[in-house]
């Protein structure tokens, strides 16, 4: 394929040749490095192509063998050029195309992004438009080297990636952590508030009220044990840690970050609420399909024709433009289908109701299951209204959650520094 792009560029003609010692003919332009291909031969007439530039060396070698030739087709850029020398805008709007792929391929227009799951094509692309570095923008703006470590730092269940740039195209590969999304509130790491700030001594505090189902404390001293009862905001297990003297008592506390691993048994509260009737499309059979060129937000449809329904849906099947595997342009072919509806107001039955209160109960329960919540039971019921339904109950959980707190012991057992430097400072 290049080779022939070259012979192209370079221009060749094809050639007839006849005469007294054809053969002598050939051998002589082996000799003399001259390319010939596409031979063929008529009896005593060859035909074959040649080079602008060896067809010009051939007169020596034609007299030597007693041959002669005629030529053809011409083809290639020189003649093209030379064929259509007068017409001033043909050339212009040639160089005017050059130019503008050109100045096109110094852009990114196409973005892959390869290996998320949980993390979105429209986070990550989002991502970039903030960083600067979305569909078309220059590419030498691009550092792949910041981008793969902004990744990492702006995606906590990304471990790995891989930015890469071929062409006009922006290759993103990515690799999740496969225990992401499965953590609760309950992580087991510090909050970054915390993190910055002197104190030592910190609590684990219940979020919900619910029963101790099971409790393994790491660090800490536990104030609750299985079974018990606890409100919301109680201290589950407290960051003090106390320290006995000889007779058994407390003569401190040492203070440090409570760790602990606590199942909690709790209800939630369900409720979901729908209308009785609703506004649904019904589509007719009629549809229609329209082409078009979309170049960036513009859309140009050809030809042009006023859709005949008052309403209608528009799907797009979009094509984009590329010169090679890697060299995209902001150019897309599109194809539209155009489908008539109506409105209608419909009545869910009861049935229907049902499926639809399902449906949302599932997605919810599916959100909780996520977060590593184990479903125990569900107690839920629907009621109809006048003008909606009514969804309502309780799910029973059993979830390690928790939240940090900053120890009360320690806060008000700390010593006030400026006092005691007043007071030194008096007595000396």
């Amino acid at each position: 394929m290049l080779l022939s792009l070259i012979k192209y560029f370079r221009g060749y003609v094809e050639v007839t040749l006849w005469g007294y010692a054809p053969e002598r003919f050939f051998n002589l332009c082996s000799n003399h490095d001259i390319l010939i291909w596409d031979l063929s031969r008529e009896g005593d007439i060859c035909h074959f192509k040649i080079s602008v530039r060896g067809f010009r060396s051939l007169k020596p070698l034609l007299r030597k063998s007693g041959t002669h030739v005629r030529i053809g087709t011409k083809n290639g850029v020189p003649f093209f050029f030379f064929r259509y020398r007068k017409r001033k805008i043909l050339f212009a709007s040639i160089f005017l195309c050059m130019a503008v792929l050109f100045t096109l391929s110094r852009f990114i227009w196409k973005i892959n992004i390869n290996g998320n799951d949980s993390v979105t094509n429209d986070s990550i692309l989002q991502f970039l438009s903030g960083q600067n570095s979305s569909y078309g923008t220059c590419i030498s703006d691009i550092d792949c080297e910041r981008l793969e470590e902004e990744l990492r730092s702006s995606f906590t269940d990304i471990i790995w990636t891989s930015v890469r740039r071929e062409g006009t195209t922006l290759t993103i590969d990515v690799q999740e952590n496969l225990t992401a999304g499965k953590q609760t509130v309950a992580s087991g790491q510090l909050p970054e508030e915390f993190k910055e700030q002197k104190q030592s001594g910190y609590d684990l505090r219940a979020l919900h009220d619910g029963m101790i189902d099971s409790i393994y404390v790491r660090k800490g001293t536990p104030l609750v044990a299985q079974g018990d009862q606890v409100k919301k905001g109680d201290v589950l297990v407290s960051g003090a840690l106390p320290v006995y003297d000889d007779n058994g008592t407390i003569s401190a506390y040492q203070y440090a970050t409570a760790d602990a691993d606590i199942r909690l048994k709790t209800d939630y509260t369900y409720k979901d609420q729908f209308p009785v009737s609703r506004q649904e499309r019904v589509y007719s059979e009629k549809k229609q399909h329209r082409y078009g060129i979309s170049i960036g937000d513009h859309y140009l449809q050809i030809p042009w024709k006023k859709v005949p329904y008052e309403k209608y849906s528009v799907l797009d099947e979009r094509s984009q433009l590329r010169l090679c595997d890697s060299f995209y342009l902001p150019v897309y072919f599109v194809k539209r289908e155009y489908g008539e509806y109506e409105i209608r107001q419909m009545t869910y039955t009861r049935n229907e109701a049902l499926d639809y209160a399902k449906e949302n109960l599932t997605a919810y329960l599916k959100n909780l299951t996520e977060k590593g919540v184990l479903i125990l039971e569900k107690n839920v019921m629907i009621k109809k209204g006048k003008k909606k339904y009514t969804v309502s109950g309780s799910i029973t959980v059993l979830e390690n959650t928790f939240e940090y707190t900053l120890n009360q012991e320690h806060l008000d057992t700390a010593p006030d520094t400026e006092d005691e430097g007043s007071a030194e400072n008096g007595s000396e």
